[in-house]
Order: structure tokens, then sequence, then C-alpha cells
């Protein structure tokens, strides 16, 4: 196992919480996984980000363990009880191997 995905899991499992990922017609139809959620800075506001929108790190175990692909849109992202849509994902790679995501979410 790299560094870097060492350094990903010790930061996720410390400051991270239990969040669950739905997908319409997926099986199983949703994933419980952990994620750090951050909102983004005033400077970050561009391209379509909005205030409000935040910025999820997570790791891809849970996601490859479901057999499931990238996140995207319409999957749901259930965050402390609160329902936000992903609006983009950016995988993060240790050289050829998929670690996280890192996903941009919107509340409803």
């Amino acid at each position: 196992m790299s560094q870097l995905l060492r350094d990903r899991r010790a930061e996720i499992r410390r400051n991270g919480r239990e969040m669950v990922l739905h997908r319409t017609g997926a099986t199983p139809p949703s994933v419980t996984l952990l994620g750090f959620p951050r909102s983004y800075r005033p400077d970050e506001l561009e391209g379509g980000v909005v205030q409000g929108d935040q910025q999820v790190e997570t790791l891809n175990d849970e996601l490859a363990a479901a057999g499931w692909t990238q996140p995207a849109t319409p999957d749901r992202l259930v965050i402390d009880g609160r329902s936000t849509t992903v609006q983009g994902a950016r995988a993060v790679y240790d050289g050829a191997l998929l670690i996280g995501w890192s996903l941009w979410v919107r509340g409803r």
C-alpha cells in the first residue's frame, strides 16, 4: 500500500463521518461510506460552484466493494441527514491505482 493511500485512509477515518450514496437502478441501491465534507472557499466559487455547495473526499474502497462506478448526477449523497445531489466527481489516483473520489455536491 502506498503512502498516499495510507495517508488518505487515515485522514478520512479520523475526520470523516458516515454518509450514504444512493443510485437509482443500482444493486445495491445504496452504499454507506466514510467521507470528509468541506465547504468551498469564496475564491473557489467559479464555473458553476455556488455558495452552499460542498466538496466531499471519499475513499474508493466501499464503492469498489459494491461494484459501483464513478459517482455522478443524479446520485444522491446523504450527509448528516441532509440530502445532496452529486454535481461532479474527480477521481483521485496514486499512479494507476484509483484510491478515492473528490465529489462536488449540492443540497436541495
